[in-house]
């Protein structure tokens, strides 16, 4: 099914009498509206969100995707396998205040718009999590990325990736790999160092904020980082 909805959108997003950039919002924002009104109307959704509601010592994997975690909650705009909720996590988390002991966000928050979803979800993350609890954002890392642009040849590039096939096989210059990386056809709002995503916790409330390294740190339990996002990966913890 999922097969023949890729081959059906190849053929059809072109036809439309709009760009594929405004076709995507369009279907994000539909899917948002969607799940917002499901969430008040609909009683089973409304029943699993005052079951959710109701949990304590949670953790949370927002925009999971298809890499939902067992006994964990797991929230995603989107439907796919082991999602427990779905949920616009731009405007408002389906938890009670202070119910995590941690909050995963994995290649999600350079998804958010600055000036309104990200503060808006940097103060909803706060309000869910308990005292002490943890906040560990993952995001692409840009330095990484203009060290290998800077550097001589295709090799450094390809060492850090932009996921699937090698850059040098997919591009035709540098640039447009580090186009696809920090703007990814509309969808990111830009890239991040160390010292941006730092200093954009902090005016999201957090005060202790910590560089980390891949699945180190002080997330409780173990840290569920992906794979195949850790060469090109920022690592960032915040305590509540």
């Amino acid at each position: 099914m999922s097969a023949l909805k890729q081959r059906l959108g190849k053929w059809l997003i072109p036809r439309l009498p709009v760009s594929p950039w405004v076709f995507g919002i369009f279907r994000r924002e539909l899917n948002a509206m969607t799940v917002r009104l499901l969430g008040r109307v609909h009683p089973g959704w409304i029943a699993r969100r005052r079951a959710i509601g109701r949990q304590r010592g949670l953790l949370v994997n927002i925009g999971c995707g298809p890499f939902g975690r067992e006994g964990w909650i797991n929230l995603d705009l989107f439907a796919a396998a082991h999602v427990t909720m779905r949920a616009d996590c731009r405007r408002r988390l389906p938890l009670a205040d202070a119910s995590a002991r941690g909050i995963h966000v994995e290649h999600y928050f350079e998804h958010l718009e600055p000036a309104t979803e990200r503060p808006r979800f940097l103060a909803e993350c706060r309000r869910c999590l308990e005292p002490g609890g943890v906040l560990r954002i993952i995001v692409p890392d840009m330095r990484k990325y203009i060290d290998a642009y800077i550097a001589p040849g295709w090799e450094a590039i390809d060492a850090v990736g932009c996921g699937g096939e090698k850059p040098q096989a997919v591009f035709a210059t540098k640039m447009e790999a580090l186009n696809h990386v920090f703007v990814q056809d509309g969808e990111h709002y830009g890239g991040f160092d160390a010292e941006h995503l730092r200093r954009t916790l902090v005016q999201g409330g957090f005060s202790e904020v910590e560089k980390v390294e891949w699945r180190q740190g002080r997330f409780p339990g173990d840290a569920i980082d992906r794979d195949q996002h850790k060469p090109y990966s920022l690592y960032m913890e915040a305590i509540r």
